[in-house]
């Protein structure tokens, strides 16, 4: 297995297994939620920009739930980014570039 497929294959594995964590947190959250467990109602609050959340008095399931879809976001808003790097020796210096420099000409 050459190292260009290794690169694919770890990044392709590192998303599902992101995409599979956010799922079951999502999932446990619903059946929290289903269950009819509260416990001691939680509260968030957060900014960012000038959008603020505010969540009060939320089951535990709720915080599972946002929690599972921030990671399965987040992984989605990422996308799959490979890059592959070459270094060459030339004229005693150390030159890298990647496959996005080599189709440039200026």
């Amino acid at each position: 297995m050459n190292s260009n497929s290794l690169i694919v294959l770890s990044v392709t594995l590192y998303k599902l297994v992101s995409l599979l964590v956010g799922t079951l947190f999502a999932y446990l959250g619903y059946r929290l939620f289903m269950a009819n467990i509260w416990g001691d109602a939680g509260e968030l609050e957060t900014e960012f920009g000038d959008t603020k959340l505010v969540v009060k008095k939320a089951a535990p399931g709720t915080f599972f739930a946002l929690f599972g879809a921030a990671i399965i976001a987040l992984t989605l808003y990422k996308g799959m980014e490979l890059k592959s790097h070459t270094s060459d020796l030339v004229n005693g210096t150390y030159i890298q570039t990647t496959e996005e420099d080599a189709g440039d000409t200026t």
